[in-house]
């Protein structure tokens, strides 16, 4: 760094190209503010490539890659462990298990059908006592890659402040003498060890006629360490073992740090394979798409089980990603996956007017649309949907065009389809890290100055410092500001064009 003042002399005449909003995004500088430094409860409205189960895709990349000013609330996938999506699930082996999705009828659970938005684990065991299922935030997830859910400055203090954390745990349940409604609940903190902080003693979760999901909260004081599993337990209680057709649906548990007013929180809902249709039609429908050629379901969740949903996580943005699938079913008329985009916008603006009524605190929600890659050489329908959806954005709805951000850095699909993509259509790890980091530069930009590195809406000296704490090419990340893989004497001469005066 020896060099650096005669670098930031050459880096004079770039300076004066401060990052701005590009044709990339419409309509995005509020919803790229809430995630930024604001507070997003944010619902990723996906197929199988933002699902929150895969371990190299894009729900593990955000968790990685982005950096909002503090994180504040997670739902970790309440299915499987993964240590780059933070989850730890563990279950007796000996206790049975069912993996259900959206939409599915299982033999003999056909009323839980479309009761949760996401995929859940049902278990069943008779005489089965004890620990029937643990699952959290997977220890080594801090760190994982230098850990998962770092924030602007790089550090990660998300259930390691010692804040209080309010543990929401789900269950899908009804009143039915079928469903195990009452479990003794315990509680952990990031502390290394297997030790519950808290255990709450035969907790009866409530419940309707149908099953839905419902939730009862835990308040935990937080631990610094960050060397265990922070994580939920449910055992059985004075109830006694399991019966012969007993059975409950797990949801998850949804992680919040109290002691902060704004941050963010992600969670996901859908399921692979899964069209625009099946998210804009409530289940029962006969709109509904049909998916999966090897196990056929109509995939889709009730109006009921959107609501619930969107009080459980207190959504308050919705990032749509979708339309894939519909290239299929679509290919040569991408005005009808439009068409259908705008029926689910209207269900979820409906479904979120009726959660509101419920917890007036909500704020009316906001939607980013995100438009999906090129899946091949052909990219005729991605283009002209990317350009319908466009004309969605408007009021309440930005649009982030991740398919003109893709193809202006790197090109035709066939030119990088076999770095960034797995299979022709589903990311590799970098192709994940690729497009993550694409699409929060965007939102950041939007959100201005990009060299506001820790967010917080000035350039200052505390920027200042990050950037020549990332100096050099080793692992420059968003303190590279002209994207040229290394930080140097024309990011600080980007970083003095916009500094806030004063500051």
């Amino acid at each position: 760094m020896g060099n650096l003042w005669w670098a930031i002399a050459l880096a004079v005449s770039a300076s004066g190209r401060a990052a701005s909003p590009t044709s990339t995004s419409v309509n995005l500088e509020s919803v790229a503010r809430d995630l930024v430094r604001g507070r997003a409860n944010v619902t990723i409205v996906g197929d199988s490539i933002n699902n929150f189960g895969q371990p190299d895709w894009m729900y593990a990349a955000y968790l990685h890659e982005w950096r909002p000013q503090r994180w504040r609330q997670i739902h970790v996938n309440p299915v499987s462990s993964s240590i780059s999506t933070g989850s730890w699930v563990v279950q007796p082996p000996t206790l049975g298990t069912i993996i259900v999705h959206p939409g599915q009828s299982p033999t003999g659970l056909g009323d839980f059908t479309g009761s949760i938005p996401h995929s859940m684990r049902i278990s069943q065991g008779p005489g089965w006592s004890g620990r029937a299922i643990a699952a959290g935030v997977h220890k080594d997830a801090f760190a994982f890659e230098g850990g998962l859910l770092r924030d602007a400055d790089g550090t990660g203090r998300f259930l390691r402040s010692g804040h209080l954390e309010r543990h929401r745990v789900m269950i899908v349940a009804s009143d039915d003498s079928d469903t195990r409604r009452c479990w003794t609940i315990k509680c952990r903190n990031s502390r290394s060890g297997t030790a519950p902080v808290t255990v709450e003693p035969d907790v009866c979760f409530p419940a309707a006629d149908q099953p839905n999901l419902v939730w009862h909260d835990v308040v935990i004081n937080g631990s610094p360490e960050g060397l265990g599993h922070v994580a939920d337990e449910l055992h059985t209680g004075s109830d006694g073992p399991l019966q012969i057709g007993e059975r409950v649906g797990f949801a998850g548990s949804v992680f919040t740090d109290m002691a902060l007013d704004t941050g963010l929180g992600l969670t996901y809902v859908g399921q692979g394979g899964w069209q625009v249709g099946n998210h804009a039609h409530p289940s029962g429908s006969p709109e509904v798409p049909v998916i999966n050629q090897f196990n056929p379901y109509p995939g889709s969740y009730s109006n009921q089980a959107l609501i619930r949903h969107i009080l459980a996580h207190e959504t308050s943005h919705f990032m749509i990603w979708l339309g894939t699938n519909n290239g299929w079913v679509d290919l040569n008329e991408p005005e009808r996956t439009v068409e259908t985009m705008t029926v689910l916008l209207d269900r979820y603006r409906a479904a979120h007017a009726a959660a509101r009524r419920v917890a007036s605190n909500l704020p009316e929600p906001k939607f980013l649309l995100v438009t999906p890659y090129c899946s091949s050489d052909d990219c005729t329908y991605f283009r002209q949907y990317a350009q319908g959806l466009r004309d969605l954005a408007v009021g309440d709805t930005a649009l982030i065009d991740l398919r003109a951000l893709v193809e202006s850095r790197y090109g035709d699909w066939s030119d990088w389809e076999s770095e960034l993509l797995v299979d022709g259509t589903h990311p590799t790890r970098a192709g994940s890290t690729a497009f993550a980091r694409m699409l929060w530069r965007e939102i950041v930009e939007s959100a201005g100055p990009a060299a506001d590195l820790d967010r917080d809406g000035d350039v200052d000296g505390i920027d200042l410092g990050l950037l020549l704490a990332a100096w050099g090419c080793d692992d420059p990340g968003f303190a590279d500001l002209d994207e040229d893989g290394c930080v140097d004497g024309r990011d600080f001469g980007l970083m003095l064009a916009e500094w806030t005066t004063g500051g």
